[in-house]
């Protein structure tokens, strides 16, 4: 069962969000490659977390910037930092993606460009006034980047597991792994087998959430470039450092699969709810 649930999950994970952005493009008529800008987003963020995070870290090691000594703060401090960073990387690259990476003609589905509205419904999205569908499957590309990685990392994780099943230290040793790093992959594969089914199925969960989430953001932010209205691109940084924060939060408490679910859906929420906001403005 534990096999079938992670079968479920990497399938879930490396296709859903692609497929699903295939149907709606067919049924908006809108290019494919939009995934893809979405992907491309995601891939340079996290590029900028890596080289942030590894100057932000020798800064710490050599006391430039100081940590709270209480464990409790430092794990808020490390937390909010992440927050902020995955905010400020993010929404950045979608701010470029959705101005620079961009360029259709299809007429903008804005609430503001509507007749009924007081718009000119001559309105039309261009490389830096993209329309609320092409941003939908921008966002479907940015959390499927994600979703795609974590998808690969379970695969990996699971591939290790089917090989080293009922293997000792000494076995895994003759692997190539040494020492602790044995000692680690044996505690790792052993997690694995000894998971319930039900938390692959509920971590696949959590990412599809997430994915909702970087849809609600590439929503908000497009309704900014499109107005110029750059409200909406801080109220988006700030809803995606608020919910990042408390990911990272969770990643490191691990309090529980219920918390980490309610985490993940009202981050899913909030960032949907903005969403929504943002297209119902004028």
């Amino acid at each position: 069962m534990i096999v079938a649930a992670h079968a479920v999950q990497v399938l879930l994970l490396c296709l859903g969000p692609w497929l699903l952005a295939r149907r709606l493009g067919r049924r908006w008529s809108r290019p494919a490659g939009l995934f893809g800008v979405g992907v491309m987003a995601f891939i340079f963020a996290e590029v900028a977390r890596i080289a942030i995070a590894r100057g932000l870290t020798t800064l710490f090691a050599e006391g430039a910037i100081p940590l709270p000594t209480s464990p409790d703060a430092q794990t808020w401090v490390s937390a909010a930092i992440a927050g902020v960073v995955a905010a400020l990387t993010d929404e950045g690259l979608r701010v470029v993606a959705l101005r620079r990476w961009i360029a259709t003609s299809a007429p903008s589905t804005d609430a503001a460009a509507r007749p009924e509205a007081g718009g000119t419904p001559s309105h039309t999205t261009h490389a830096s006034h993209p329309d609320a569908r092409t941003a939908a499957l921008v966002g479907l590309g940015h959390g499927g980047g994600e979703a795609l990685l974590a998808g690969l990392l379970t695969l990996g994780m699971a591939i290790l597991a089917l090989v080293g099943h009922g293997r000792s230290f000494e076995e895994l040793e003759a692997l190539g792994f040494e020492g602790r790093s044995a000692v680690r992959m044996g505690m790792k594969i052993l997690a694995w087998w000894e998971a319930s089914p039900v938390d692959a199925l509920v971590s696949a969960l959590q990412h599809v959430l997430l994915v909702g989430m970087h849809v609600g953001l590439t929503l908000v932010v497009a309704r900014a470039v499109r107005t110029r209205r750059w409200r909406w691109l801080w109220l988006a940084g700030a809803a995606h450092a608020i919910a990042a924060t408390l990911l990272s939060w969770i990643a490191d408490k691990t309090p529980g699969m219920g918390v980490e679910l309610a985490v993940h859906g009202g981050a899913a929420a909030l960032a949907l709810g903005l969403a929504w906001s943002a297209q119902r403005a004028r």
